[in-house]
């Protein structure tokens, strides 16, 4: 009985389409394999940006929603700027990873490419890119923030703490401030 329902309403659901296009909507992907790219992705990435910028050597970073920027300084003046993109968060409360743009105290022009990343869950059945809140450990932020960084070919990554959990981001783009140059020799492209 169950068998017969679920073939008439398979059937049902494909005469329903408009196209073959349609049925094949949902293009399954190896979330593993996923994962093992986009870190591959972010570590040469993040390599890049760490040879290029030295991030480690400056005595602070400081984020702005509104600016959508993350800012490294010395003495108070920006010696690194990158623009961003918040991925998610991980809560060490409640030991879940939350998107972005399930985020209310994040801005929507903050979280927009989160929505390709989204999408791109959608189209290839992947629910830990598609639901907004799930159990979770820094590790996930991590994963979560290097399939971002890969869908959205992404420049680097980082990571905040807070009081009671992590934010990540994406870089799109970084870039020394006006007036500033690396504190190490260029390497040449």
């Amino acid at each position: 009985m169950i068998r017969a329902f679920i073939a008439v309403s398979l059937a049902i659901a494909v005469s329903a389409c408009d196209s073959k296009d349609d049925v094949e909507a949902v293009k399954v992907v190896d979330f593993d394999e996923l994962s093992k790219e986009s870190y591959e992705y972010l570590l040469a990435k993040q390599t890049e940006a760490q040879e290029r910028f030295d991030l480690g050597a400056y005595e602070r970073y400081d984020w702005d929603q509104e600016k959508m920027q993350l800012v490294w300084s010395d003495a108070g003046v920006p010696k690194v700027i990158a623009d961003i993109q918040f991925v998610g968060s991980i809560s060490t409360k409640s030991n879940t990873w939350l998107w972005s743009w399930a985020n209310s105290t994040v801005l929507d022009q903050l979280s927009k490419d989160m929505t390709t990343v989204r999408d791109f869950g959608r189209t290839h059945g992947l629910e830990k890119l598609t639901d907004e809140k799930w159990p979770a450990e820094e590790v996930d932020g991590w994963e979560m923030t290097a399939i971002a960084a890969k869908i959205l070919e992404a420049k680097g990554a980082y990571r905040s703490p807070g009081g009671d959990g992590y934010t990540f981001m994406v870089f799109t783009d970084i870039h020394f401030a006006d007036g500033q140059q690396s504190t190490k020799t260029q390497v040449q492209d």
